[in-house]
């Protein structure tokens, strides 16, 4: 059996997966703040261990490198990259002669922070699909990067200091690499200027930057959280303009964000991508969480055996598949490639 509660729990499997309520031992795929719990101790990659203890500092850790095959109790796993932030891990967890993936949050697309995702194949797949709706179909990471300078040049020769919003862990130093490796100078919010130290102590180098400082923001790229206007620090900033960094925007820029533009440079994968990763991993079971409940309707209609799990929805993980073979669909695949 296989439950979704505040987390993935596997009948027969020792530790849930993403638990969001305190565990004795969790697997924990990032150090997203809707991934973990104050756990007493934490299977993760090392990068993901140091993050999560910038929040929960006495946290015990069983730390496992990406690509190492290793046992807890009687059951065999593998971390490997995600692709979504520096750390993030999918998990295969081999149990009762079945291979069972869980992806976490998981991105395809290139990075200039994070190794490329590996993807294998598996048995059992519990996948995450946020964007899991046709429209979420993102531009080329290359369009991506265009439409950011483009952002950042408009707003420079209008005599606005350019900021762009990103989460602070992830999202945020993806778009500082990107910006200093192209020789603009950043100024960072504290909270991404903290995780920003780590991914240096990880090995990321960054190019000229610095924690903000109301004294020299005016010249530099501005890098700050949705929610900047909260941090006494930076409020009252005068004739700054914003674009926010999220897949969210595809359509338009969510309105609680106060932007002035969007770009939809997302650390997820589209729905292209959603439908990539199952048609490589061929799994013969696919539950999918953190999404549209639709996007298993469309697996089921393009041959694949999927369900899709609602929290507080349990199922079974020996169900026979479906008697047929997935149909090649195209769909919408080639909409800005």
């Amino acid at each position: 059996m296989i439950h979704f509660n505040s987390g993935i729990e596997i009948e027969g499997v020792s530790f849930p997966l993403d638990s969001t309520r305190k565990k004795d031992f969790a697997f924990v795929s990032h150090a997203h703040s809707d991934h973990v719990a104050r756990h007493n101790k934490i299977l993760a990659t090392p990068e993901t261990v140091l993050f999560f203890r910038k929040r929960y500092k006495r946290v015990m850790s069983h730390a496992v490198p990406l690509g190492q095959k290793t046992k807890i109790g009687d059951t065999s796993i593998e971390l490997y990259s995600s692709g979504h932030i520096l750390g993030s891990a999918q998990i295969m967890i081999e149990h009762d002669g079945r291979k069972i993936a869980y992806t976490g949050d998981f991105k395809l697309r290139e990075s200039a922070t994070v190794k490329p995702i590996e993807i294998k194949k598996c048995d059992v797949l519990i996948m995450e699909t946020t964007y899991g709706r046709p429209h979420y179909v993102f531009p080329s990471r290359d369009k991506s990067i265009e439409m950011m300078f483009k952002f950042i040049k408009s707003a420079r020769v209008s005599g606005y200091t350019p900021m762009l919003l990103a989460y602070s862990l992830g999202k945020a130093q993806e778009a500082l690499k990107i910006i200093t490796d192209e020789g603009y100078a950043a100024s960072v919010h504290p909270s991404v200027y903290d995780m920003s130290v780590l991914y240096e102590k990880c090995g990321v180098k960054f190019g000229e930057w610095e924690r903000f400082d109301r004294e020299t923001y005016r010249d530099k790229v501005l890098i700050a959280p949705p929610f900047w206007r909260r941090n006494p620090e930076m409020k009252g900033l005068r004739k700054v303009r914003t674009c926010f960094l999220s897949g969210w925007g595809i359509s338009d820029i969510p309105r609680w964000t106060g932007a002035d533009d969007v770009v939809p440079l997302s650390d997820h994968a589209d729905y292209n991508d959603l439908i990539k990763y199952v048609e490589t991993a061929q799994p013969k079971k696919i539950f999918t969480i953190h999404g549209f409940k639709d996007f298993a309707s469309d697996l089921r209609e393009r041959g694949w055996d999927a369900i899709y799990l609602d929290k507080g929805d349990s199922a079974y993980l020996h169900d026979p598949p479906a008697k047929f073979s997935p149909k090649k669909k195209t769909g919408n695949m080639d909409l800005f490639e």
